[in-house]
């Protein structure tokens, strides 16, 4: 376990790398992260260490549905940001009991990795499925949209309607939306007030629950950050490493960078906080 340079908002840390796929397809479809996350559980589904991935796929404009990836082809599907929560616990069971699945993945924001840790952690229910929860991989997050309000402002404002947005990209101090042949760039404090209302109060950047936490750091475009919680997750990655999927470079000199992002956040939720009290 390394140590933080800071009080404990990245939770704990075992081990943080660089990392990239190494399969040249996944990279040209996850040009911005790397694709580690997509390679690290083409790993896991092809040597049998799960037998499902339970990730978001973007339908149409922000709009996102939970599936079940089984390969390397349902993984790419999922590629891309999605921006707006998507529904997972009933999904995920309805999926679980449907396919009889005993050993799945979850690719998820950290509220939702929070929640399903908790299940798997401290079980409460007969009926709750956390003994099937063998990975949780939380994705960086500094909040998900109010669809609705945040697509009738794209509209109102800029004439850019949800089935003409084909991606969303956040770089430095802006939103980047890809609409038709376009790109419009929106301040981040433009858009702040259309997250969630529970995005505006929440302090976890990182996904501290999680057992692998993966996001880009924008030092390092083309790469993933991965930060590996506990032994377990350590095995994963570096068995993906040796076995030829993931390229790892040392990540630890970078955390300085995530950090910034999670007092960012924490930041933001004290003051939201204050306007509630």
């Amino acid at each position: 376990m390394i140590g933080l340079p800071s009080e404990n908002l990245l939770g704990t840390v075992f081990g943080v790398y660089l990392a990239r796929a190494k399969d040249e397809e996944i990279r040209k479809r996850k040009v911005a992260s790397g694709g580690a996350v997509t390679a690290l559980l083409t790993y896991a589904l092809e040597k049998g260490i799960v037998d499902g991935v339970v990730t978001a796929k973007r339908t149409k404009g922000f709009e996102g549905q939970a599936i079940v990836a089984h390969n390397k082809e349902e993984l790419l599907e999922t590629a891309g940001n999605k921006w707006s929560i998507v529904p997972f616990a009933a999904r995920m069971k309805a999926k679980i009991e449907e396919e009889d699945l005993k050993r799945v993945a979850l690719v998820c924001l950290p509220c939702q990795a929070q929640f399903f840790a908790q299940m798997r952690d401290f079980p409460l229910l007969e009926t709750d499925f956390g003994e099937r929860i063998k990975y949780i991989v939380s994705l960086f997050c500094m909040g998900t949209f109010a669809f609705e309000a945040f697509l009738n402002y794209l509209r109102m404002k800029y004439g850019i309607k949800a089935e003409q947005i084909k991606d969303i990209h956040l770089k430095k101090d802006f939103l980047e939306i890809v609409y038709n042949d376009t790109k419009l760039d929106l301040p981040i404090e433009e858009v702040y007030s259309y997250l969630q209302a529970g995005c505006l109060v929440c302090t976890d950047y990182t996904g501290t629950w999680s057992d692998i936490s993966a996001g880009f750091v924008e030092s390092e475009p083309g790469w993933t950050l991965l930060i590996a919680r506990n032994p377990k997750a350590e095995e994963l990655i570096k068995n993906a490493e040796k076995e030829g999927y993931l390229e790892l470079r040392e990540g630890s000199h970078l955390i300085g960078e995530v950090l910034k992002k999670a007092r960012e956040k924490l930041a933001r939720a004290q003051q939201n906080m204050m306007y509630l009290l």
